[in-house]
Formats: C-alpha cells, sequence, structure tokens
C-alpha cells in the first residue's frame, strides 16, 4: 500500500531535517523544494576580490493519482573575479542547469585572505565537497519505500 501524498510530504520533509547538507520545504513553485548551498564565499587575492556561489536545488511534485514523484534539478553556479594587478580585470562567470544531471560529484578548496590588505587573516576560505548521489539518494529511497514511482524531468520545463 502506498503512503498518502500529506504523509509522502512529511517523510521527506523529515529528511531535510536530518540532514546537515540539504533542507526539504514546501514551496510555491512546486509541491517541495530541495535546496543545498554547496559554497558561498567572498575573499581576496593579493589584488583581486573574488566571490563564488553554488546552490544546488530541486522541485518536487506529487501526484497522488498515479502515485509518481516528479523530480527536477537546478543547478547555478556564479564566480565573479575583480582585480587591478597585473592589469584591471572584471570576470563574471554563471552557469545555470535545469533539468536530470546523471552524475556530479566535486571537491575545492582554496586559500587567501579574508580581509583585503591584511596578511594576518590568510588561511582557507572555503573546501567543499559535493556529490548529487547525497541529496537525490536518499529522497528517491523514501519515495520508492513509500510505494511510489520516482521521475526526474530530463530537461528544464
Amino acid at each position: 500500500m502506498a503512503a498518502s501524498k500529506d504523509d509522502l510530504i512529511q517523510i521527506l520533509i523529515g529528511i531535510g531535517k536530518k540532514s546537515q547538507d540539504f533542507d526539504v520545504k514546501t514551496s510555491n513553485e512546486s509541491d517541495l523544494v530541495v535546496e543545498q548551498r554547496i559554497v558561498d564565499v567572498k575573499y581576496y587575492g593579493g589584488a583581486s576580490e573574488e566571490k563564488l556561489k553554488k546552490t544546488y536545488r530541486a522541485k518536487i511534485w506529487l501526484d497522488d493519482i498515479q502515485k509518481q514523484v516528479t523530480y527536477q534539478e537546478i543547478l547555478k553556479d556564479k564566480t565573479i573575479s575583480m582585480g587591478i594587478l597585473p592589469t584591471p580585470k572584471l570576470e563574471i562567470e554563471k552557469t545555470f542547469f535545469k533539468g536530470k544531471v546523471l552524475f556530479k560529484k566535486e571537491k575545492a578548496i582554496s586559500f587567501g585572505f579574508r580581509k583585503p590588505f591584511d596578511p594576518g587573516s590568510f588561511g582557507k576560505v572555503y573546501d567543499y565537497s559535493f556529490d548529487i548521489e547525497k541529496v537525490r539518494g536518499p529522497i528517491r529511497q523514501a519515495v520508492q519505500n513509500s510505494g511510489w514511482k520516482f521521475s526526474q524531468v530530463v530537461l528544464g520545463k
């Protein structure tokens, strides 16, 4: 016997509450949304200011009649680099993906200054790892254990 829609919503929200990596909550855009801030940091190089932001979101729709969960993943990355040496520069890079991520695993570490022109603030400014299966896997398993089908959106809608 498949779980009710309300029961499945509570199960998925509970998974988010137990996780230190991501959150699951109700949404106006879909039934639920999964959110993980992978990294969000501002730091300084020798003569530059750097910003890095990476987020993972997934929208979840629950079809109570077909007992099917539709899962759409959204990855956003934004990098900004502003500097004055050796020549003035401003670089902004944004990436956005909406659909089904087949595989994504990354790990990064960086050192820099937390305050501009302060040698005492030098150190590790970020150290993150992201594995999409650590987010999607527990949700897919809970959906299937509840007697529902798990379906991923292949391309953005």
